[in-house]
């Protein structure tokens, strides 16, 4: 049987679950639909890891680095998405 404090709980979880953005929301689906493409990429073009080392120095591949730039630049530029509109051409 559940107790008053369960139902309250699961109630807030159910509300910060309706707060999130669609992204948001399904990023672990998203996350592992661009590890199958990566599967996929590399099975169906299986010399694409030889470029992929090609574009590397020393033991730093640039493909990583540039996609985790890509990734925080907007959290290190505490970018708003909610204010994008507002400068954006393309809303």
């Amino acid at each position: 049987m559940a107790t008053a404090s369960q139902s309250t709980a699961r109630t807030g979880a159910v509300n910060v679950v309706k707060q999130l953005s669609t992204l948001d929301r399904f990023l672990p689906l998203w996350i592992f639909l661009a590890m199958a493409l990566g599967v996929l990429l590399g099975y169906v073009f299986p010399g694409i890891k030889d470029v992929f080392n090609a574009l590397s120095i020393g033991t730093v591949s640039l493909p990583i680095a540039v996609g985790l730039l890509w990734m925080m630049y907007p959290v290190l530029a505490k970018v708003k998405y909610e204010e994008l509109c507002k400068v954006s051409p393309w809303c």
